[in-house]
């Protein structure tokens, strides 16, 4: 596992965020859009749907509104606040050695996990995918409680567990449809690029 340290809040000029390792010889780009941000949420639109389906089956199954309203924003808070915990997860998989950065741009309201090293094709799409954990358990302990309180603190921590790692739902599919299987990718002075070893 790598040595993960906590940055908390991070100015955006960081030199940690900076730091790269140099591009291999032979190695292609993986591109990132302009408008990065707005593209990648298009792909968290099926996980609101799934998040505004569960509701509507749950108020079916209980014939009432399945949410205590006024506990919604703690709800909303501890989704957020989970999102630290989102990053951490994106830590985990970075190789063994190797230095992990977590922490805040308050400026642009991003959460950041920073590491310089390569990672496989497959532990990448592991790295991006492990904090849909942060949606998916509590999305089942929504649909799973009787309890309007637990309710309203669960389907939001649901709805920002999911939606909120919409960009690493477009690198995974930009991967998989570029990265041969066998290739590392890392970041380089010019983005995300990968290589074959």
């Amino acid at each position: 596992m790598a040595h993960i340290v906590f940055k908390g809040l991070t100015k955006a000029d960081d030199p940690i965020l900076a730091e790269v390792l140099p591009k291999p010889e032979g190695a292609r780009p993986l591109p990132v859009p302009d408008n990065f941000m707005a593209v990648s949420m298009l792909y968290g639109i099926p996980f609101m749907l799934v998040c505004f389906a569960a509701l509507l089956v749950k108020a079916r199954m209980t014939g009432d509104f399945p949410i205590a309203r006024n506990l919604l924003p703690l709800g909303v808070v501890l989704g957020l606040a989970g999102c630290f915990v989102h990053e951490w997860l994106h830590a985990l998989p970075q190789p063994k050695g190797a230095t992990a950065y977590i922490g805040l741009i308050p400026r642009q309201f991003m959460f950041y996990m920073k590491c310089k090293e390569p990672l496989s094709r497959e532990r990448f799409i592991l790295m991006s995918l492990l904090p849909m954990a942060l949606g998916v358990l509590p999305l089942a302990g929504f649909m799973l409680s009787g309890s309007q309180e637990w309710n309203a603190v669960l389907w939001p921590m649901a709805m920002i567990g999911l939606v909120s790692p919409s960009p690493d739902y477009r690198n995974v599919i930009q991967v998989l449809r570029q990265v041969p299987k066998g290739a590392r990718i890392q970041d380089s002075e010019e983005g995300m690029c990968w290589y074959l070893p």
